[in-house]
């Protein structure tokens, strides 16, 4: 298959080819030559654009045939006798024609023919000899000379464009290898202050979710900002050596495009907005529920690209569209991103992809930046087979065209709404209150394509009075209004709220009064947020997945992991970050203690450095699934890594791990790694929603285990009521009743990250599933199955540790550690006392 940069080079060479062609085989025919070779022409003609469309065969066999067509038809001419004083001229013709295939054989055979065809003309017709007189002689000489120095020059010339092309060669080869070592430089840069920056963003996380005065939780706040900056920066840093080094591998899976704008949704709602800019997405709900690429290099392009626009968007706002396009091979996804930004100049526009340019360049920028978004965003497009466009529109913007093929594993509605028929809205927003035309496009827009595609009735009114007729005219079922519209008149929105759903679309800082009786849509507005306020009542599998795709907070209660990493810093903050979410974290400084504890201990998942001295990851890895005939063969086995090249999920699991996890932990991957590997029994979301007020109904996502990264699970100790902060004297006495029941309030609370709610909910948790749980258990030890009782007693020891009571877990241990060795005598002396304790923990906490 032919290059692509090869085939205007190639275009050219046929039309060559078919104009020396047809000139010959005209004057065949006025010639009276032999008529019968110019169907033979005819068909070298056809054979060599059959070969330049359908692109069959190398360069080197397209230009061989071109070349040896021409030569071949240069001899047929030069073998006649009124063609003798000719050859020369059609030999210049030649050497000219075929001087840019660069290829000094071609000259050989041309110049070897040229002799040839004379000695034919010596030897056969006879047209050559020394009766020819002087005339005729001379201008045999002279062509004779004319085609050697013809040929000898374009050799000369061949052979100057050879040595010149090697030397760029080197050239280009030294750059490169440059550029590739700077990257290297870059990239052990990067690697050295992950481990730091994974210590600073992990301890300061840990911190923030335990009791901290306002000024402290400030700075730690502080600190923790700076270092995801950092962090942000050194993953930069990465994606840039991958590209510079060619080593980004696209994966080919299946995700939500739903997930994916989750993800930047929440990116953007966490950044400063201090410009107060309207940042609007809107997304096409008949879009297939499920697409086949790379989500994760998707999502980083939407932020490199939407963090651009509000850094260079000083009022206005913002714009993201996401569409697709039917494809024989699946779809185009289509994402548009406008702004009001500044917008670039020609000289900028021609700049905007060079490594470390910035736009606003110099000591006195108003952004920072590494000015490598546009280089890497570029890079991930190219690697996955799409493209951008820019649109620059002068002072009023800039515009982002994207285009990526994607395959489709599931082709229904990525947004699902039910009982359209019964929901009708009505948008009120007045449009004098945004500065920009632009925004007020933007609004429309979405709203308008949201009825379309949801198939809703709707309406949309730019005044007070508007409203109320719409209110006359039309059952509607809710109101979105805009907060500047809602502080006009309160008390009118509020005793609407009596009769119907009314929607406030605020800024991220807007609470209502705890009476009200309307909801909240906290800004940024997209389609999906209004989707999923929407959708009203929900079955338990869309309940489920509203959770995990409405951003909802969970624990892990009674899970344990082992947490294997060389470097103590790195152990501390995963077991800070694993404890938050209720996960009981052992953790050791080798492969080689790993094994030993695997093989004395049971665990629901490991996270596993993969590069470590004496037994690494991939070592490690092989002896845990070795151990007790492959009873681990199917456990949970994450790859801690801060190599975090392109290709490496396919990588680990080449190597037998289950997923992967980069350093340092970020709570979104973390969180859709815990969702993918563990059990549904082991997810656990908080009660009632999350982002709108009371009543609020969730998403309908179209997929039934969604992959969209949720938020940290701090909220999820909230408690149902209040801010879930016991006053002082309740919790004094509740600790104080645990403590005297044996219960080890202070381990308890270490497990929980320290966080007091988060532990009443654990002890509430522990309670309500103990009835279950004791059920299973007794079924289990009357049936014999010491096998499925040493995992339930397992599950036992673990939740009751989780909580404090270590007389409880220390004895469900030895019950299991019994099961696991078939030893009955021991299960059968010791199981009455195991559930007498159990019952004794569980009326103390019913009691509390």
């Amino acid at each position: 298959m032919r290059a692509g940069e090869q085939t205007s080079r190639h275009l050219l060479l046929a039309v060559i080819t078919t104009v020396f062609g047809g000139a010959l085989g005209l004057i065949t025919v006025v010639m009276a030559w032999e008529l019968w070779t110019i169907p033979l022409m005819a068909a070298g003609c056809f054979s060599v654009w059959l070969l330049h469309i359908a692109e069959i065969g190398s360069d080197t066999f397209y230009e061989s045939c071109c070349a040896g067509l021409m030569l071949l038809e240069f001899f047929f001419f030069s073998v006649h006798e009124s063609s003798l004083y000719d050859i020369p001229a059609v030999a210049c013709i030649l050497i000219l024609a075929l001087f840019m295939l660069n290829k000094r054989w071609v000259l050989y055979v041309l110049v070897a023919l040229y002799a040839l065809a004379l000695a034919y003309h010596v030897l056969i017709l006879h047209t050559v000899s020394f009766h020819i007189g002087f005339r005729n002689g001379l201008r045999l000489e002279l062509g004779a000379a004319v085609t050697l120095g013809a040929a000898a020059l374009a050799g000369y010339w061949i052979k100057q464009r050879s040595i010149q092309r090697k030397w760029y060669n080197r050239v280009f080869a030294e750059l490169e290898a440059s550029g590739k070592q700077n990257a290297v430089f870059l990239s052990n840069v990067s690697h050295e202050l992950r481990t730091p920056i994974n210590m600073v963003i992990g301890i300061s996380e840990v911190a923030l979710g335990k009791e901290l005065t306002p000024d402290i939780r400030a700075d730690m706040n502080s600190i923790k900002l700076a270092g995801e900056r950092l962090s942000s920066q050194i993953s930069k840093m990465l994606d840039y050596t991958e590209i510079v080094e060619g080593t980004l591998t696209p994966a080919k899976e299946p995700y939500m495009i739903t997930s994916v704008l989750n993800d930047v949704i929440t990116n953007t709602a966490l950044q400063s907005n201090q410009q107060h800019l309207e940042v609007v997405f809107d997304i096409d709900p008949r879009m297939p529920a499920v697409l086949v690429g790379d989500a994760e290099k998707i999502s980083h392009v939407l932020k490199i690209l939407v963090e651009n626009s509000i850094k260079f968007t000083e009022e206005g706002g913002v714009n993201v569209r996401i569409g697709c396009r039917q494809e024989s091979y699946g779809v185009n996804l289509m994402i548009d991103i406008r702004d009001t930004g500044i917008g670039m100049t020609d000289s900028q526009m021609l700049q905007m992809y060079d490594d470390f340019y910035q736009a606003d360049s110099g000591s006195s920028r108003l952004v920072g930046g590494l000015g490598l978004g546009l280089p890497i965003a570029r890079g991930l497009l190219n690697a996955m087979g799409g493209f951008i466009h820019f649109e620059n529109k002068g002072q009023q913007g800039l515009h982002a065209h994207i285009v990526i093929p994607q395959g489709v594993a599931d082709s229904q509605s990525c947004i699902v709404l039910n009982r359209a028929d019964q929901v009708c809205v009505a948008c009120y927003f007045k449009p004098e209150r945004y500065s920009c035309d632009e925004v007020r496009g933007y609004y429309d827009s979405l709203i308008r394509n949201l009825l379309e595609g949801l198939a809703i009735h709707g309406y949309q009114t730019h005044s007070f009075e508007g409203l109320l007729k719409l209110q006359r005219n039309y059952s509607l079922t809710h109101v979105f209004i805009a907060q500047s519209e809602y502080e006009e008149d309160r008390a009118y929105y509020e005793e609407l709220a009596a009769t119907l759903r009314v929607v406030v679309i605020a800024e991220k800082d807007f609470v209502l009064d705890s009476r009200s009786g309307l909801q909240i849509m906290h800004k940024p507005f997209s389609a999906l947020s209004v989707a999923n306020l929407l959708n009203g009542d929900l079955d338990a599998r869309g309940f489920a997945e509203a959770q995990a795709a409405g951003r909802k907070p969970f624990t892990c209660p009674g899970v344990r992991a082992l947490a294997v990493d060389d470097e103590e810093m790195n152990l501390v903050v995963a077991r800070g970050v694993l404890g938050s979410y209720g996960i009981e974290v052992d953790t050791c400084l080798s492969g080689k203690e790993a094994v030993a504890r695997c093989g004395s201990a049971s665990y629901d998942i490991i996270f596993l450095d993969h590069m470590m001295p004496g037994f690494d990851g991939v070592q490690t890895l092989k002896r845990i699934r070795e151990i007790q005939d492959g009873a681990y063969q199917e456990l949970p086995v994450i790859a801690l890594t801060a190599n975090t090249v392109s290709g490496a999920r396919e990588m680990f699991r080449s190597e037998g791990f289950t997923e992967f996890v980069p350093k340092p932990i970020e709570r979104t991957v973390l969180e859709r790694v815990l969702r993918r590997v563990l059990p549904n029994r082991c997810i656990q979301y908080s009660e009632g929603p999350e982002g709108v007020s009371s009543g609020a109904p969730q998403a309908v996502p179209a997929e039934e285990k969604p992959e969209a990264p949720d938020s940290a699970p701090e909220a999820a100790v909230r408690e149902e009521s209040g801010s879930g902060e016991a006053p002082v004297d309740e919790t004094a006495l509740l600790y104080d009743r645990l403590a005297r029941a044996g219960i080890n309030v202070e381990l308890g609370l270490n497990y929980c990250g320290g966080d007091g709610s988060f532990f009443r909910k654990m002890l509430r948790m522990f309670h309500a599933g103990s009835g279950n749980k004791k059920a299973e258990i007794i079924a289990l030890y009357e049936a014999a199955n010491w096998t499925d009782y040493a995992i339930k007693v397992h599950s036992l020891k673990s939740t009751s540790l989780t909580i404090g009571a270590e007389a409880l877990s220390a004895q469900a241990k030895e019950l299991e550690l019994a099961g696991k060795r078939g030893d009955e005598d021991f299960i059968r002396s010791n199981h009455p006392a195991l559930m007498d304790a159990y019952d004794a923990i569980c009326a103390l906490l019913a009691e509390v």
